[in-house]
């Protein structure tokens, strides 16, 4: 779109837009640091398609193709099938070419999104802005995406896809070093194990990764070696993730993203859908070498750009010249400069005024981590910090804790305290029982009173050596009014070190379920010493004990307090859906949530451990649950574990023949109908027939549920009255015959 701005020599038009220029130059300085949109960005539309009826229906993994040219979709020149370089990029459909790979062994239910067909190098970075929202919106619907690309820039695009995409569903980015209809082209084979890996489901939560020549890389450090090879991508330092061996995709080791799985903060903080296209940045990349001139920077800094990646000689260092334009780039125009190595591989540390460590980022990977940042903030620490914890996703695991006998002291009487942060040594009461230990710097620790109180120390809290110590208070001290609905014992946790923790540590209290009243609760208060007043820390409770975190000790009690009444939230994605009552409903009876973006997602597919976990909520399941002892026990979630445990106790669930439970499958209408009925108690008729058209198509030992099921109005057909017993269910369907459920009984 062309904007033409036409002048006026009339004063009465000329003042008043002076005027109004020397006010928004004004304003501008007051703006926030922190970019927000003022209106709601323009989002593009996408057709994906569907899932058909027959991808329903089938226990193969769904995986969608989202095309959009390269090499891999090349067509040789002169229909010279040994022009390996000589060729039109982007020349072949997506649907041509899938329709071409063997169905001998199939592998996944494919279905194809022809996003564009030209070479990598050809789009911009709105158009990859695009690309990731189109992505997510494919992963609403499917199982997993496989994207297809030129590979010179594939290193990039993976990489944004990676920063941007918000599901947590496998993306995997292949494309070929050859064109599909030469000699020898690895084009067949990778696209093929690319659908191979994303239907295999390993990589989910990894973010996106890479896939060619049979390996598996992080699309963080994955780079391109070599012009022609077919081996040319390479994870440098840090080795690939894994390979595809024939039908098995093996991974060998987990990324950062990996490790947060399940975690609130897998996510990155850039969704797209929070800002426009036009709010990335002009971000460039500028290369040192032997007496380079600093006229590059001063050009890209004239051309508009805000942020500049230095590709440096050894760690990171730049000429004289060089160092002098960033310097003024920095001082008179307020760019963000970005230190990376031209080497191939090495971790930068340091930085300053304006410059930020790209850590082992290549310069072109800073590049798209520096520009999705400043799309996001204009606040240096903002995006320093962007860099040191999304950029540089360095791997955090606690030490195992190791449980340590508290030391009891052998009278009631006061034992004088060292120097602690939390208040007065003793105050309070005399101690009927106390603990101490000592914990390293750095080190984890539990300590605990009989099942009273446990305080778990994580690894990395503190960086110094202190001593933690419990006292259970048999008096109030005048801090408790005669009045109040304490539950639990009153006690003083203390450590010896004044500084407040640097990850939060976890408090466990055992509470008088018997005290607490029918709409009260229990929360979890400190008392404030210097406002001498009890303050709600709130916690989770479970069985008869109560856990919340913590950064600082001090006394501490649990408390019943009335249950808060919550809001049901309002979801953006549910206006007029066919289920949008019942989801509310169960919303409102905590049998379910919604998701942190405002959505509920009611045609996204449930799998066995996510129903297992909504039925078992709806039943309000309590108690331990049986032993676990399927065959991959080991992939079940442990948010998952004591829900499927209920299940088996209550014979809701037993697992397949096999002896697996297959936690990440999606559920089958015919399972989840069979784990309705049990839930809800009914009697079954085991020689039972149903009148849908496709009884047939019902296993034997399915047909008593669904027949008792649909009966009880629980559940209902599909169009042409198919029960379709081979089809996913959506979290819509799930809520729904769980809140039928409910109401028949």
């Amino acid at each position: 779109m062309t904007i033409r701005s036409e002048s006026s020599t009339a004063k009465k038009v000329f003042i008043p837009l002076l005027i109004m220029a020397l006010l928004s130059t004004i304003l501008t300085g007051y703006a926030s640091s922190v970019r927000a949109e003022t209106a709601a960005p323009q989002l593009p539309a996408f057709d994906i398609p569907a899932l058909s009826e027959e991808h329903k229906a089938s226990p193969l993994p769904n995986v969608i193709v989202v095309a959009t040219g390269g090499t891999i979709a090349g067509k040789a020149s002169n229909n010279d099938p040994t022009n390996f370089q000589s060729y039109a990029a982007g020349t072949y459909k997506m649907a041509d070419m899938v329709a071409q790979l063997p169905g001998k062994n199939k592998i996944a239910d494919v279905s194809i999104y022809q996003f564009g067909n030209k070479g990598s190098s050809g789009y911009s970075m709105k158009d990859l802005y695009d690309l990731s929202l189109a992505v997510d919106a494919a992963l609403e619907i499917y199982d997993s995406a496989v994207v297809t690309t030129g590979t010179d820039t594939m290193e990039e695009i993976a990489y944004f896809l990676d920063l941007t995409v918000q599901s947590e569903k496998p993306v995997v980015v292949t494309g070929s070093m050859r064109p599909w209809d030469v000699i020898g082209t690895d084009a067949p084979a990778n696209l093929y194990q690319a659908i191979k890996v994303a239907g295999s489901g390993k990589t989910k939560w990894f973010g996106t990764v890479v896939m060619l020549n049979d390996v598996i890389h992080a699309a963080r450090e994955v780079t391109k070696s070599n012009s022609h090879r077919t081996d040319t991508f390479e994870t440098p330092m840090f080795g690939v993730l894994g390979y595809v061996d024939d039908a098995a995709v093996r991974m060998y080791r987990l990324n950062a993203r990996a490790l947060k799985a399940g975690q609130a903060d897998w996510k990155t903080p850039f969704a797209l859908k929070n800002i426009s296209k036009d709010n990335l940045p002009i971000v460039e990349i500028v290369y040192s070498y032997q007496e380079a001139g600093g006229g590059a920077i001063r050009a890209l800094v004239a051309d508009g750009a805000k942020g500049i990646v230095t590709a440096g000689t050894g760690a990171a260092g730049i000429s004289s010249k060089m160092s002098a334009a960033r310097s003024a780039a920095i001082k008179d125009h307020g760019v963000t400069f970005v230190s990376t190595t031209r080497t191939g591989s090495g971790t930068i540390t340091g930085g300053g005024n304006g410059i930020i460590a790209g850590d082992n980022l290549n310069p072109q990977h800073a590049r798209i981590m520096l520009m999705l940042s400043l799309a996001f903030s204009n606040d240096f620490a903002t995006v320093k910090n962007l860099f040191e914890t999304v950029g540089t996703q360095d791997i955090k695991i606690d030490v195992p804790e190791t449980p340590v006998t508290p030391t009891p002291t052998p009278t009631p009487t006061p034992t004088p305290t060292p120097p602690v942060e939390g208040g007065t040594g003793g105050s309070g009461g005399n101690v009927s029982n106390k603990g101490q230990v000592s914990i390293g710097a750095g080190s984890a620790g539990t300590l605990g009173l009989d099942d009273s109180v446990t305080v778990s120390i994580p690894a990395g809290a503190t960086k110094e050596q202190m001593l933690l110590s419990i006292e259970k208070l048999t008096e109030t001290g005048g801090i408790v009014e005669p009045s109040s609905k304490r539950v639990s014992s009153i006690f003083e946790i203390l450590k010896s070190i004044s500084a407040d923790f640097f990850v939060p540590v976890t408090l466990t209290f055992k509470l008088d379920a018997s005290l607490i009243k029918s709409g009260q609760t229990a929360s979890v208060f400190y008392y404030d010493e210097v406002k001498k007043q009890w303050v709600e820390m709130g916690g989770t409770v479970k069985d008869n004990f109560i856990t919340v975190q913590s950064d600082h000790f001090t006394k501490f009690a649990v408390f019943a307090v009335d249950k808060k009444v919550e809001e049901v939230p309002s979801f953006t994605d549910i206006s007029r859906h066919w289920a949008e009552a019942a989801i509310k409903e169960a919303v409102a009876s905590g049998i379910v949530k919604g998701y942190e973006d405002g959505t509920f997602k009611p045609n996204k597919t449930v799998t066995r451990a996510e129903f297992s976990v909504m039925l078992m909520g709806a039943l309000k399941a309590d108690g331990a649950g049986s032993v676990l002892a399927f065959a991959d026990n080991d992939k079940i979630a442990a948010w998952a574990k004591e829900a499927v445990a209920q299940a088996v106790k209550a014979d809701i669930i037993s697992g397949y023949p096999d002896g697996t439970f297959r936690p990440g499958a999606n559920i089958l209408r015919m399972e989840m109908v069979s784990m309705i009925a049990s839930g809800a108690g009914l009697t079954l008729d085991p020689n039972a027939t149903t009148s849908f058209a496709d009884n047939k198509d019902i296993p034997a030992w399915a047909k008593g549920a669904v027949r008792a099921v649909s009966d009880k109005g629980i559940i209902q057909g599909r169009t042409g009255n198919i029960f379709a017993p081979k089809a996913t269910a959506t979290r819509a369907d799930a809520i729904t015959v769980i809140m039928n459920m409910l109401k028949s009984k």
